[in-house]
């Protein structure tokens, strides 16, 4: 039964929801840690569990040491999943509702400074596709602030070039991002370059590709990035959200409003973007994104 009603929330999840792949991997991964915690603990069924189970689940979870923003996460999982439960009638009270997660100060993001964006771009070789390609990642992370996950989905059709925008979808949610003239440049040059190489295999449903003409994965993205600053001898982890990061920040230090700045990254919480209005009260971050 355990695996059965997890099985079928994870579904609904994702095809009744929307919900990305990322989310899911995450939801049963947190799922399954419950389950054995709870059959260790002689719990049969989900009809059993009481609060007190739930709060012992969490106990363990802080004696494992397991940081604040992961347990947040697993509460959350657990409370999005017995209410799943309790609406459809599988259990009749839920004991999830006073479940909370424990409170934590938000980390302060660490963003490039403009310096280190000019590094990268010296360092990306585009004589060939795959450069272009890699080039074009860096300059749509950096303008845009879209998620590594709405990257890799982007498509030719949800792009208007003349307009300099993109419909990214998160789930449920779509918004509309803009990208610089830098972007569109070699969106245009890596669309042109992809006819050449891929012959047949090019399709207009996938804008970046691996080398066998599919897909790029969100762990290549990951890679790519990761070893551009290595080359660039940048001390941060280059990673996909750092550009996104960097992206909020500029943004605001350059009059952008709040308001629209949330719109424009799909946050839900105002709370969540003005994490880079402290950020950019810091002379040294100023510094770093050119204001004097």
């Amino acid at each position: 039964m355990f695996q059965k009603n997890i099985k079928n929330f994870l579904f609904y999840s994702e095809f009744t929801e929307n919900k990305s792949e990322n989310t899911i991997k995450s939801l049963r991964k947190d799922l399954e840690q419950l389950e054995e915690y709870l059959k260790e603990n002689a719990v049969e069924n989900f009809c059993e569990v009481n609060s007190m189970d739930l709060r012992g689940f969490i106990v363990k979870l802080q004696k494992n040491k397991i940081s604040k923003r992961s347990m947040s996460r697993k509460v959350s999982s657990i409370r999005v999943f017995f209410r799943y439960l309790k609406e459809n009638n599988i259990i009749d009270k839920n004991p999830a509702e006073l479940i909370t997660a424990p409170s934590f100060q938000v980390e302060i993001p660490e963003i490039l400074s403009m310096d280190e964006i000019e590094k990268l771009r010296k360092i990306i070789d585009i004589s060939k596709c795959n450069g272009i390609r890699d080039r074009l990642i860096l300059e749509l992370l950096f303008s845009s602030g879209i998620t590594p996950m709405e990257l890799i989905m982007l498509s030719e059709q949800v792009i208007d070039l003349e307009k300099r925008e993109a419909v990214v979808k998160n789930g449920k949610e779509i918004r509309i991002v803009f990208f610089s003239e830098i972007a569109k440049k070699y969106l245009n040059l890596y669309i042109e370059a992809k006819k050449i190489k891929y012959k047949d295999k090019y399709t207009k449903n996938i804008i970046f590709v691996n080398g066998i003409g599919t897909r790029l994965s969100d762990r290549s993205l990951r890679r790519l990035l990761v070893k551009y600053g290595k080359k660039a001898e940048i001390k941060k982890e280059v990673n996909p959200f750092i550009f996104r990061h960097t992206f909020g920040s500029y943004m605001l230090s350059h009059g952008m409003n709040i308001n629209f700045l949330q719109q424009l990254m799909g946050h839900k919480n105002i709370e969540t973007t003005k994490i880079y209005q402290e950020l950019i009260k810091k002379p040294t971050i100023l510094k770093n994104l050119n204001i004097n």
